[in-house]
């Protein structure tokens, strides 16, 4: 517990947050928030740890948290999965937890800790980037199609989703514009960053043994690659694997 505590940071921004909130009479509300994030960021965690994955840093800021941890592409896609839906599983057995103790609060306390816990949950499983609902969807993209595939499937949905949480908050004109904001400049980050994630997905499965649930002898480029699968290329009559593949992408040294 003492490591963990050692790796979390509250951002400056979040500071200033809370005191425009006291100045503003909402402290209770925005403690309930901030509360409900943080036990939110330790379903992440729990499942972080108990896969024995590397926890980097929990960051509490004003509009949620983000806890990352050193991570590989070609990882399970069903442990990231457990992951990702980690804090809202956690957030669901919070509000069961209030519900048996519903009496230990006073009226409106109860009913701002249930609202602002759904809210959470209806938020947090929007597909938008960097959201979790962006990252389980992705997850879910990558058992149908390749690694490149559902890198821009699930982009192509975080824009579709973002366009239409704009429009509904212009139409119910609730002011989230500061998180709009950091949405859609997530969103473009991810387009930009493509090279270097498919470049990273393919130099992990050349550098290290990776687990595999499935074998592909059909497989004609290397963006056809999907996680979980190792691939098999055919070349002048016969078969190569797909490090030796790779290593003609990478390896492009003269030969001596």
């Amino acid at each position: 517990m003492k490591n963990i505590l050692n790796k979390f940071k509250i951002s400056n921004y979040t500071y200033l947050f809370i005191l425009i909130c006291f100045l503003c009479g909402y402290l209770k509300n925005i403690l309930i928030i901030m509360s409900i994030c943080l036990i939110h960021e330790f379903g992440h965690i729990l499942f972080i740890k108990l896969f024995k994955y590397d926890l980097i840093q929990i960051e509490l800021l004003p509009f949620g948290g983000f806890t990352t941890f050193n991570e590989k592409i070609n990882n399970n896609i069903n442990k990231d999965l457990l992951i990702a839906l980690g804090g809202i599983i956690m957030q669901l057995a919070l509000i069961l937890i209030l519900s048996l103790f519903k009496n230990s609060f006073n009226t409106l306390t109860y009913h701002l800790l249930i609202y602002y816990n759904f809210m959470i949950i209806i938020f947090n499983l929007i597909p938008i980037i960097p959201l979790d609902g962006s990252k389980i969807s992705h997850l879910l993209l990558e058992k149908c199609f390749s690694y490149h595939q559902a890198y821009y499937l699930n982009f192509y949905l975080s824009l579709i989703s973002i366009i239409i949480f704009t429009i509904l908050n212009y139409i119910w004109k609730l002011d989230n514009y500061f998180i709009i904001s950091f949405l859609i400049y997530k969103i473009v980050g991810y387009l930009q960053n493509y090279k270097y994630y498919q470049n990273r997905f393919l130099l992990e499965r050349y550098l290290y043994d990776l687990e595999y649930h499935k074998i592909d002898n059909h497989t004609k480029n290397l963006k056809d690659l999907k996680k979980n699968v190792y691939h098999y290329f055919k070349e002048d009559n016969h078969y190569i694997n797909e490090k030796q593949k790779i290593a003609q992408l990478f390896d492009k040294r003269p030969n001596i």
